[in-house]
């Protein structure tokens, strides 16, 4: 499997072709392909919507809708890849809730390297890897070097039930992180697979009477 791509839902294109007696070639099995993908985007984007998502994907990869390629593996394997994050857990298991550790000022200033600096830390000549250096017992920034630019508290934008944005800051140690409420396991793959399947049944049926006229005016 290449790098970035994770195995969705694997689809045979070869028994109903050989039933109907159509070689299964490879412009078949791109049609085929094509089909299923189309069938996911769909899917994907229905799935997102009902729960408010954005479907834009955290690690700045192409959204679930455009994440969607496929493969083809052997004779008349067509292997459904994605691009999305953790797509493998979102389609086969619920996620328990867990603490968004990562969403704290201590993770911030024990860390500052993986989070990116804003507009404004930028404007003011902060540098990524400068701690905010906060007293652990009391939570208060220490003081600094002369020259010396620290990193701002950690804001975190939370879309409310209204749609609005809001800002909040985060937690401040990690014992006191929030708690995510987990996510109930996406259909969205089971379905696609079963319309992707009547789209590609009715592709091979073409197939097959493309075939028939060819005999028969041979």
């Amino acid at each position: 499997m290449p790098d970035g791509h994770a195995r969705v839902r694997g689809i045979y294109g070869g028994p109903v072709a050989k039933k109907l007696d159509i070689p299964v070639t490879k412009e078949l099995l791109d049609k085929l392909g094509k089909c299923l993908v189309d069938a996911f985007v769909k899917e994907s984007k229905k799935d997102f919507a009902k729960r408010g998502w954005s479907g834009e994907a955290r690690d700045g990869s192409a959204p679930i809708w455009e994440s969607f390629s496929y493969k083809i593996r052997g004779d008349s394997t067509i292997e459904i890849v994605s691009t999305f994050p953790d797509i493998d857990v979102l389609v086969s298991q619920d996620i328990p809730p867990r603490d968004l550790s990562w969403l704290t000022q201590q993770a911030k200033d024990e860390n500052p390297s993986r989070y990116p600096l804003t507009e404004r830390e930028a404007m003011a000549g902060a540098k990524r890897g400068n701690m905010l250096r906060r007293d652990p017992k009391t939570g208060r920034v220490r003081t600094f070097p002369k020259g010396y630019v620290p990193r701002q508290p950690l804001i975190v934008p939370l879309k409310s039930e209204g749609g609005q944005v809001i800002f909040r800051s985060a937690p401040l140690q990690l014992q006191d992180a929030w708690v995510h409420p987990g996510i109930a396991r996406f259909t969205f793959a089971q379905r696609a697979a079963r319309e992707g399947k009547k789209g590609c049944i009715a592709i091979i049926k073409q197939e097959a009477v493309k075939a028939l006229v060819r005999e028969l005016n041979g």
